[in-house]
């Protein structure tokens, strides 16, 4: 639908908006004010602002490009939410971006309004004048209240500045009386000091005389004690001897008759086994010669009568091996025996002998029962023609 008056164009709206943001308090700040380009940068968008409202107010609508003032009002939208950002957080940048999109995206659809306006008019003139004033105004308004800020601060920063400078003072006066006084407590300090130290070495000297006296017969006293205690620990030493040689006879013996007892039970094994041979081969030779008796030697039972004798003497013929082997375990649980009875007779026989003597028995009896060779394991013939065992 057409528009009759571009009063009813959202492009007016956008314009009285962007209008009334530019005239926050913010846009009259010092920091705005003391900015040449943010102050640059405000009074163009003030200006450009102005302008477009002037073309607008005298513009018809029949003369105006619909197309290009709509795009204008759609690109007006991003220098507003600018604007409105540094209301929001007092960026000057915000003002420059604002500026820029306007020189691009806004200015270049100025041709919608044709044909071009005259100047401005007086009235218009005096309000760009009054506007100026009273964006001047309201800075100057801001700059002395920040002026008397400022002036109460420095005031309150001298009083402080007083009361800090008279606490100093306090400060020094107390440091010197301070000093005064350790200077007068450390002289009394030093002559107490002085005192003590001498009477505490006099007193030390004493004690150490005292000290030295009863070291001395402590001393006395610990050697005379020392000596009944190493006497009594020799006497323990040689009773301890006496014990641990009477334990070691009865650990050796006690070694010696547990191999006695062992080889007698293994000569009792082999004297068994020794008769179970003899046993079978006497068996089977009484049986070869009952069953045979009665009847004539002929040749025909000539050879079954050899071939059992032969078996009889075959399982007869181990026993001679186990024999020897029972004799041999008898012979070494005989001399263990031996080696335990003499043993242990030792330690009682030579008890009340001197140490002298105790000695050279002991020597004596070393290559009796040290040293000797074992005897060897031969293996001798079952009927021994020398006569030796």
């Amino acid at each position: 639908m057409a528009i009759k008056s571009l009063k009813n164009h959202p492009i007016t709206a956008s314009l009285t908006r962007f209008q009334e943001l530019l005239n926050d308090a913010s846009l009259q700040s010092p920091a705005v004010a003391s900015d040449e380009n943010a102050q640059f940068n405000r009074d163009k968008l003030q200006n450009v602002t102005k302008s477009l409202r002037s073309l607008v107010n005298q513009s018809a609508a029949s003369l105006v490009s619909d197309t290009a003032l709509n795009q204008m009002n759609a690109n007006f939208q991003s220098p507003i939410s600018e604007l409105t950002s540094f209301v929001s957080n007092k960026n000057v940048g915000h003002l420059a971006n604002a500026v820029s999109y306007i020189d691009q995206n806004i200015l270049s659809y100025t041709w919608a309004f044709i044909p071009k306006v005259s100047p401005l008019s007086k009235v218009e003139v005096g309000e760009l004048i009054d506007s100026l004033q009273e964006r001047s105004r309201q800075t100057i308004e801001q700059l002395n209240s920040e002026k008397d800020k400022l002036a109460s601060t420095i005031a309150q920063l001298t009083e402080a500045v007083q009361a800090q400078d008279s606490r100093l003072t306090a400060l020094k006066e107390a440091q010197a009386r301070s000093k005064a006084e350790m200077a007068a407590s450390l002289s009394n300090l030093e002559t107490t000091f002085n005192k003590t130290q001498l009477q505490r070495d006099t007193d030390f000297a004493a004690l150490v005389n005292e000290s030295k006296e009863s070291l001395i017969e402590a001393h006395g006293g610990f050697t005379a004690q020392a000596t009944d205690a190493l006497n009594a620990l020799n006497k323990h030493k040689e009773d301890a001897a006496r014990i641990v040689e009477v334990v070691g006879d009865i650990g050796v013996t006690g070694n010696y008759q547990n191999i006695a007892n062992s080889e007698t039970k293994q000569a009792n094994w082999w004297r068994f086994t020794t008769i179970g041979f003899f046993a079978c081969g006497l068996i089977m030779a009484g049986a070869t010669f009952y069953k045979f008796y009665h009847e004539p030697v002929n040749s025909d039972n000539t050879l079954a009568i050899a071939v059992r004798l032969l078996y009889a003497l075959a399982i007869a013929a181990p026993a001679f091996y186990t024999a020897r082997e029972s004799a041999r375990h008898r012979t070494n649980a005989d001399r263990a025996r031996q080696t335990e009875l003499e043993l242990a007779s030792l330690g009682p026989f030579i008890a009340l002998m001197g140490q002298p003597d105790k000695e050279e028995i002991r020597k004596s009896l070393i290559p009796t029962y040290f040293g000797r060779q074992v005897d060897a394991h031969e293996i001798k013939a079952v009927l021994d023609v020398t006569g030796k065992s």
